[in-house]
């Protein structure tokens, strides 16, 4: 019975409440193109939304993408107001937190994997905010990853340890229990993608100390420097002509994480 319940769980699943922690939902597309093979493991994008919470919009912009490469895509919503009242940062992780939204996201992916044949590993891909978390979610779970797009976060975390969790990692393995996995993080991919005009000035106290204004180009350039001399694989896009447009980059960005899924089918 519950194969022929879960033959009509394809297309557009509404949002769905976590049940590890019902504060938070997640959306899916399944593809209804399947596999030749009945029981195949189908690839598992991770798709984290910006601050504006558009999640069921970037479900709907990898419908194409999931159909034409047979993966399955994970949308989650992370709701303002969690921590408390007006919260809308908390998920990006940049500051610890009595939430563990890296481990949200682990449960729902669980809970996904209970319900459909899924590969190991993720393609994760991130924008603005959502990039912030998924590149500090990197930091974290390097080995649960296959791919990771990083397109046009606001702030960034170096793998500096002369500063603490933010801006660098000084104090991760205190803040949560286990040391930055080096080896783990060069085996995966990773893309970083922003527009040619995203040139928005604000305050950065995470990539130098001095109070100065900096663009999303000059913070996601330093993250570029800092990953290549730790020897994480890491190419870096500029979309000519694009500004703080998170839709804009997706084409590069899908373009990048369709590579890795053939490779890993």
């Amino acid at each position: 019975m519950r194969e022929i319940q879960l033959r009509y769980h394809q297309g557009r699943i509404p949002f769905t409440a976590c049940q590890a922690d019902p504060r938070f939902s997640y959306c899916l597309y399944v593809p209804q193109i399947q596999p030749k093979q009945p029981g195949t493991a189908l690839p598992l994008v991770v798709v984290i939304h910006g601050s504006s919470r558009t999640a069921e919009s970037y479900r709907d912009r990898f419908i194409e993408f999931a159909e034409q490469y047979s993966c399955i895509v994970l949308v989650p919503l992370f709701p303002v107001g969690i921590l408390a009242p007006g919260d809308a940062d908390s998920y990006k992780m940049q500051c610890p937190s009595s939430v563990r939204y890296d481990l949200i996201l682990l449960a729902m992916v669980d809970e996904v994997s209970a319900n459909y044949a899924v590969l190991p590993g993720l393609f994760l891909h991130g924008f603005s905010g959502g990039a912030q978390f998924a590149h500090r979610f990197f930091y974290l779970h390097p080995q649960r990853l296959k791919a990771l797009s990083i397109a046009a976060p606001g702030q960034v975390t170096l793998l500096d340890e002369q500063y603490s969790w933010g801006r660098g990692i000084a104090d991760f393995e205190q803040c949560f229990g286990r040391a930055v996995c080096y080896s783990s993080m060069r085996q995966v991919p990773v893309q970083m993608v922003i527009g040619g005009e995203d040139n928005e000035l604000i305050m950065d106290d995470y990539v130098t100390p001095d109070g100065r204004m900096r663009s999303r180009q000059q913070r996601l350039h330093a993250l570029h420097r800092n990953f290549s001399e730790q020897g994480i694989a890491v190419q870096f896009v500029t979309v000519p002509g694009v500004e703080h447009d998170g839709y804009s980059l997706l084409a590069e960005s899908q373009r990048f994480l369709a590579g890795l899924i053939a490779q890993h089918r």
